[in-house]
């Protein structure tokens, strides 16, 4: 009876010792730098040493610069990247692996071989996300800051879900692996993310973004690191790219660069060129690409911030920061906001910095322009042109935030007619002109502008008699103009801009032969205006423009002013 108890007792003892009953543990393939780990039930971390086994529940933290990677039982394995941490949360036989993404980057290689029931062979969930894997390389990225999930999959495919309700509920450690594993299976809005291809969930209420290709070259790097030999021009390859790209619709613009930091996807800008071959827009402007890791690098003078998207350094930024970053500014702030009340904040910081000087700039502008005055009272018409006449102004500009911007102008007009001499002159006491204008960015290529001008116009009155001297005369009108300009151009140097103004004047007088005379006005203004960009600080701009206005004399038997003014000016701008 004794020995039939020992041999009982060594089977059980034997059978719990082997890889079927034992405990499933990851082991450490690699270690570089500082990495900690926090096993379950302990209070105090240790470091991680390479081979050793660490089991379920425990966490591991990398400093920065540092790298740990692990090993799987099913010979799945993940690198954690520098200032990272996760919780190997379940590693069960039968079941997907966890882990519990707490902030920064894993890059992942799952076990390609297929499951019967083909299910998720690991889980990645994070505070706003959750990832199920089958057999696949991929990227996923956590920033706690702004709650940004963010998934790049290099092979294979990746199921991504928001976790919805499941982000504000304490689950239970025995029931947490199943619920996520059904939300995976049930929830209508899952993605599912294909290689070359990136997603993101940047508030938890949302679904995940639309997935769309990264930049050919970020996807290359990403490859070449993870012991991938796909190449972008086979995965990215498309028959047609423009149907492609139409298909996205109000998704992000493919083509862009993640970066790995913030979990912050970035855009091409709207300008950018559109690749046939791969069916993504130019990304060289908004940054470059670290060749051995992937790892996006913003344009010199600009940084890229969890909270605030883009952060310009405005002694060293470059000459492309000021444009194409300036210009999907919008987008990437989009992915920094975390809920409402987040929102809310964030929009009444925005409301604030509006009365903040954000810039400032100088700017000295010479303006000579023809014009056509001509007069019709009744039947009678005459013909009058300037043979010399040019504005000169001193402007100086202000950003007040990232839509407001305001200019303050001063200077004067020249004016002169043909046959001068044949009239008295009386066109020398009113020469100043003085302009306030409001600037306000509805989005990336359309302005609304509104002005408050106050200018001197001049006015040729014939003689009524043979023999008698006409008057030149001025008089000063002050209106309003409002429109808009439209971006036509924005790339390295250049950009340049179509616009569009109406004129609104209010009831002026006008005193001719000694008389007062009532004036209505109203008018019409189109420019084209292009700017070159030498270095940040300074600059040129050339500006085209048309304009019509008619002055109404309506107590004098309906005379009628009719003034056409073509010009062309020049400018020299220097940002303080």
């Amino acid at each position: 009876m004794k020995s039939f108890a020992t041999a009982a007792l060594a089977w059980i003892l034997l059978i719990q010792s082997s890889p079927a009953f034992a405990a499933q543990t990851a082991k450490v393939l690699f270690v570089r730098g500082s990495v900690t780990k926090l096993l379950p039930g302990h209070k105090a971390a240790s470091p991680v040493q390479k081979g050793e086994n660490l089991p379920e529940d425990t966490s591991v933290l990398t400093a920065d610069k540092s790298v740990v990677r692990l090993k799987f039982s099913d010979n799945s394995t993940i690198n954690l990247g520098p200032k990272s941490m996760v919780v190997i949360s379940k590693m069960p036989k039968q079941e997907a692996n966890m882990i519990n993404l707490l902030t920064g980057a894993i890059k992942a290689e799952v076990n390609k071989k297929q499951t019967k029931d083909n299910r998720n062979k690991m889980i990645v969930n994070t505070r706003s996300a959750v990832m199920g894997v089958r057999g696949t390389k991929f990227q996923a990225i956590f920033n706690p800051v702004n709650r940004n999930t963010s998934l790049v999959t290099v092979e294979g495919r990746v199921a991504m879900v928001n976790k919805g309700e499941l982000a504000n509920e304490a689950l239970a450690p025995e029931s947490e692996l199943k619920k996520l594993d059904e939300v995976l299976k049930t929830d209508p809005n899952v993605v599912e993310v294909e290689a070359g291809k990136f997603a993101g969930v940047s508030i938890p209420e949302e679904a995940p973004s639309h997935p769309v290709k990264i930049a050919p070259a970020q996807y290359e790097a990403m490859a070449k690191s993870m012991g991938s030999s796909n190449k972008a021009a086979d995965v990215m390859s498309t028959e047609d790219a423009q149907a492609e790209v139409e298909k996205l619709k109000n998704a992000p613009r493919p083509g862009g660069m993640v970066d790995f930091q913030t979990g912050i996807y970035v855009p091409p800008p709207k300008e950018a060129a559109l690749d046939q071959k791969t069916a993504t827009f130019s990304a060289e402007s908004i940054g470059k690409v670290e060749k051995t890791t992937g790892d996006y690098i913003p344009p010199k003078g600009v940084s890229l911030d969890a909270k605030k998207g883009f952060v310009v350094n405005d002694k060293e930024v470059a000459k492309v920061a000021s444009a194409d970053i300036t210009s999907i500014q919008e987008e990437v702030r989009k992915q920094t906001v975390v809920n409402k009340v987040q929102a809310k904040a964030l929009a009444q910081s925005e409301e604030k910095t509006k009365f903040l000087a954000k810039g400032n700039a100088l700017e000295v502008e010479l303006v000579p322009f023809s014009e056509e005055l001509l007069l019709e009272a009744g039947n009678d018409s005459s013909d009058f042109y300037s043979k010399s006449a040019y504005d000169y102004l001193l402007v100086w500009s202000k950003k007040w935030g990232q839509r407001f911007s305001s200019k303050l102008k001063v200077g004067g007009v020249s004016y002169e007619f043909e046959d001068e001499s044949e009239f008295l002159d009386d066109s020398n006491d009113e020469e100043g002109i003085f302009v306030a204008a409001v600037t306000y960015s509805i989005n990336d290529k359309f302005d609304f502008e509104a002005d408050l001008t106050s200018r001197p116009f001049f006015f040729v009155i014939p003689p009524e008699n043979t023999g008698e001297r006409g008057e030149v005369l001025s008089a000063r009108l002050n209106y309003i103009s409002l429109g808009g300009s439209y971006l036509l151009l924005n790339k390295g140097k250049w950009n340049a801009r179509l616009s569009g103004h109406a004129m609104l004047f209010g009831e002026d007088k006008i005193r001719t032969r000694g008389e007062d005379e009532n004036l209505e006005s109203f008018g019409l203004r189109g420019a084209f205006r292009a700017g070159y960009a030498y270095s940040p600080k300074l600059g040129l701009q050339g500006d085209f423009f048309a304009q019509r206005i008619s002055h109404d004399v309506t107590s004098a038997n309906d005379a009628e002013f009719i003034r056409t003014s073509l010009g062309a000016g020049i400018s020299l701008f220097w940002n303080l």
